[in-house]
């Protein structure tokens, strides 16, 4: 199989170690990088364990790819998933068994979500490091907060690559600052001149790159207003919530708010359908991000196409060849999935998540794309939509402010 330049790099490099990270970009085809690794160590590996999310492990069309890229080698993958290594005691057994005693190559893609050192799955993992012969982790975005995510995605890799405890790592790399807020008034953040020096660290066991396509992107951005009866049903709504209430934790009631109004916007909606209309009739294809169930069985009612949320995962296949629309929620359809086949994406509504959005784009705009990436920002006029929009604006990661205490007089506010 053809790499790229950026792709050939990445294997010359990391085909010369025993654990190695790809930090690519969304889009720049990690997984034929891992393959083409994994088939250089062919002679002294008799196993594949490719550990990634289950929203990926249990895709056709994810487990397709891989099978595209591994031919030859195929047949010795055994797929686990993340969730399942903690979640399952005997699926962790099954895959510890079978690295205790075969030769194998571990793959573990969106290695992000292994990120908490003290979350069981991560545990497992950084605890069996040695019983995997070679070990690669895979990840467009390896950092979501702070470098400590970094932290147990390396000790992955091997403990002595930082050869340092999580608190010495923090200790070294970040600083405290205070943010005023009980219980928790201090926090930890980035010490912006140690970077340098982390890097330096694990410099020779990554290979980061990014993604540089030559098809262009559009981006629009449609704000709409709630009309005055569903401004009063929003207002209403906010009293019935805050009710007897003097605090509330500010993510509660964003998620609470968010839902009341922009599942709710006939402005909103009646844009979406023209947008999608008019996409159509170019017979061109398009794929929707909405945050809500609720508004994935709203818009699948006005133009049919298929969906991919947590409990219905239509055929993906189909969306190559005969339908449409494809409508995702951002959990499960923002990773791992090649969409390339349209060239149109739509946020019907806004996630918190910087990089959640980033993950979505990337479905779409990824290797292989030829024509101009068109994206449809769709927004409600209220104070927490521009506060969502000021935070994505300046590529914050708004979970960390989130987890905080308000007043209810604040929160009518929003």
């Amino acid at each position: 199989m053809s790499l790229d330049s950026d792709q050939k790099r990445a294997v010359e490099k990391l085909s010369r170690l025993r654990a190695g990270a790809l930090f690519m970009k969304m889009g720049s085809g990690k997984t034929k990088v891992a393959c083409d690794l994994i088939r250089r160590k062919l002679d002294c590996v008799d196993a594949v364990i490719w550990i990634a999310p289950a929203s990926l492990a249990h895709s056709e069309k994810y487990i397709g790819e891989v099978k595209r890229w591994s031919r030859g080698f195929f047949k010795k993958i055994s797929f686990f998933t993340i969730e399942g290594i903690s979640m399952s005691d005997s699926k962790y057994m099954e895959m510890r068994k079978l690295a205790e005693t075969r030769r194998n190559f571990c793959v573990v893609d969106e290695s992000i979500f292994i990120k908490n050192i003290r979350a069981l799955r991560t545990k497992r993992l950084v605890a069996d490091y040695k019983l995997f012969d070679f070990r690669l982790i895979l990840n467009g975005t390896p950092i979501t907060k702070s470098l400590l995510d970094l932290y147990s995605q390396i000790s992955f890799l091997s403990p002595n690559i930082l050869k340092m405890t999580e608190r010495q790592f923090a200790d070294n790399f970040l600083v405290y600052f205070f943010d005023g807020v009980d219980p928790f008034p201090w926090r930890r953040w980035s010490k912006p001149a140690n970077v340098e020096a982390l890097i330096e660290i694990i410099r020779p066991y990554i290979f980061n790159s990014s993604f540089d396509s030559k098809c262009g992107v559009r981006v629009v951005d449609k704000i709409f207003r709630l009309s005055a009866d569903e401004r009063r049903r929003y207002s209403r709504f906010k009293d019935a919530f805050l009710r007897g209430k003097l605090y509330v934790c500010f993510f509660t009631v964003a998620q609470k708010f968010q839902m009341a109004y922009t599942t709710t916007c006939a402005e909103k909606y009646r844009a979406a359908v023209k947008i999608v209309e008019e996409i159509l009739a170019k017979g061109e294809k398009v794929v929707i991000f909405v945050k809500y169930v609720s508004e994935a069985l709203l818009l699948r009612a006005a133009f049919g196409g298929l969906l991919y949320t947590g409990k219905c995962k239509d055929d993906l296949s189909r969306f190559e060849k005969d339908e449409n629309v494809l409508i995702c929620t951002y959990g499960v359809g923002s990773v791992g999935l090649n969409l390339q086949c349209a060239n149109n994406l739509i946020y019907y509504s806004q996630t918190f998540d910087f990089k959640e959005k980033e993950q979505a784009k990337y479905r779409v705009y990824r290797t292989g794309q030829t024509r101009c990436v068109n994206i449809y920002n769709l927004w409600v006029d209220t104070r927490l939509e521009g506060i969502i929009r000021y935070n994505l604006s300046k590529k914050h990661n708004l979970l960390k402010n989130l987890e905080r205490v308000i007043s209810a007089e604040e929160a009518r506010t929003l």
